[in-house]
This record gives C-alpha cells, sequence and structure tokens, in this order.
C-alpha cells in the first residue's frame, strides 16, 4: 500500500518542521474520506496561498485524466494480463530505487542508500533487468527518495503549494528539483524519439493503472484532500528518522585493533 500511495503522489502530483495546523487538516480530510463525508479543509491553508489557481489548474488535470488516462489505463488493466503488467511495474520500480539511491547518499543516508543501491544491482543482473523483484526476497527494503526530498534534508525551504499543469501537485521547492531526477531518468537519455515517447507511455499506463483502486477510497473535495496527503507525506519523508542508519566515516576506528583483523 505504501508503493501505491507514492505512485499516486507521483502521478496526481518540505520545511524539516511540521505545523500543528495542517497535520490536523489531513486528519480531518483522512476521516472526511473514510466517513464518505465532504471535506472542505481549512478557510485559509497556511501553505496554500495560490488555492484559486491551483484549484483551476486541478480541474483541468481532473479534466484531461477523465477522458485520456484514466479510460487507457482502464483498457491497459483489461486488456494485459496481470502476469506482465507486474514485471513491467517491477522494472519502473527497479529504475526508481537507482533514483533514491542517489540522492540517499547526496542526503548522507548510508544505508538507505545501500539498500536502494543494491536493490538496483541485485535486480538488473538476477532480476532480468528488474523484470522481477529478487531483492525483496533477500530483505532489501525500498527506502523511496528524490531530490526533492534532498533539498529538504539540506534545509531549503518548502514554499507555498503548487498544482502543475500535467503533473500534479508540488511546491516552490519540489518543482525545480524535478529537473535533476529527470537527469537520472532513461528517458533523458534514449536518443531514438520513438522509443523515448514509448518509454513515457507505458510508464504513465503502469502508474495510472496501478492507483485506480485506491482512487476510489477518495471522496468529498479531492483538491484538499490529495494537496494535504501529499504536503503530509513529503514533510514525513524529508524528516524521517534515520539516526540509527546514519553513520560518519571513521566513527569505528578508534575500536579497531590489530586482533580484528
Amino acid at each position: 500500500m505504501r508503493q501505491v500511495k507514492a505512485l499516486l503522489i507521483a502521478l496526481l502530483g518540505v520545511s524539516s518542521l511540521l505545523s500543528a495546523g495542517a497535520s490536523a487538516d489531513y486528519a480531518d480530510a483522512v476521516r472526511a474520506a473514510e466517513a464518505g463525508e465532504r471535506y472542505q479543509g481549512a478557510a485559509a491553508h497556511p501553505s496554500d496561498p495560490w488555492e484559486a489557481m491551483n484549484r483551476r489548474i486541478f480541474s483541468f488535470n481532473e479534466t484531461v485524466d477523465t477522458y485520456t488516462l484514466k479510460p487507457a489505463a482502464k483498457v491497459y488493466r483489461r486488456a494485459v494480463p496481470r502476469f506482465i503488467r507486474r514485471p513491467v511495474g517491477s522494472f519502473f520500480e527497479n529504475l526508481r530505487d537507482f533514483r533514491s539511491g542517489v540522492n540517499n547518499i547526496l542526503q548522507w543516508r548510508w544505508r538507505d542508500a545501500g539498500h536502494n543501491l543494491g536493490r538496483f544491482g541485485l535486480n538488473t543482473t538476477l532480476g532480468v533487468g528488474g523484470f522481477f523483484d529478487v531483492a525483496t526476497s533477500v530483505e532489501l527494503t525500498k527506502r523511496d527518495s528524490d531530490f526533492g526530498i534532498t533539498l529538504a534534508r539540506w534545509g531549503v525551504p518548502e514554499g507555498p503549494y503548487l498544482m502543475l499543469p500535467g503533473l500534479g501537485p508540488s511546491t516552490l521547492r519540489d518543482t525545480p528539483a524535478m529537473y535533476p531526477d529527470y537527469y537520472l531518468s532513461p528517458s533523458r537519455h534514449i536518443d531514438h524519439t520513438m522509443t523515448a515517447w514509448t518509454y513515457r507511455g507505458v510508464f504513465l499506463l503502469d502508474v495510472r493503472a496501478r492507483v485506480l483502486d485506491f482512487e476510489d477510497a477518495i471522496s468529498g473535495d479531492r483538491y484538499a484532500f490529495l494537496r494535504d496527503f501529499y504536503l503530509q507525506s513529503r514533510r514525513t519523508a524529508a524528516g524521517q528518522s534515520s539516526a540509527d542508519d546514519d553513520f560518519e566515516f571513521g566513527e569505528d576506528m578508534d575500536d579497531w585493533d590489530d586482533d580484528d583483523w
């Protein structure tokens, strides 16, 4: 389910301190969705000063999705058997592991980076190019990250919430961070135009198809729910404790002696 939620953010879509007001908004949005009630959100959300503009862009995105991506995703699920869709999804997740590994290195999260790059190496080789998830069976867990989270760990302020045309939820910090992540994407380095567009098209279909079931749980004010969900998830990812996973180079050197070799 965590992977599905992350995919929802990527499709429809971090100060290090989470305000109590935004946290309450998110909790209220979740409760309203579970109860099938309409969620209005705060009258003036502190992170969404451009709400009027964002809602118009959100409406545009919803219209485009309703008449293009969503129907295509439904056809994809009906026409392509699960035993084929699953390896396709694993392939894209494997590439995501590489991006996450690079960003975890930049964040000094060494164990997280080891998990991601270990998964990428194992699944790329034994998993036949990433079509099969071998790494999970040896308990190498996913530690998703991106350059927006890297900037948050470096202390860059979150900035106002933004709804981007065709891209979905973002913030003033996350928006420019998309380019470094895009540079790590294989589509950026594919010279053959048709191949590059095919790659992007299949990726979008795979992502959209995998969130079809989850989006049915969203009711009421979809804009407010997705905004609060996005902000809460990004802040959690940026501030998740990893003190037990991180280390300084050479910190254990003083404990070694000749008998350890």
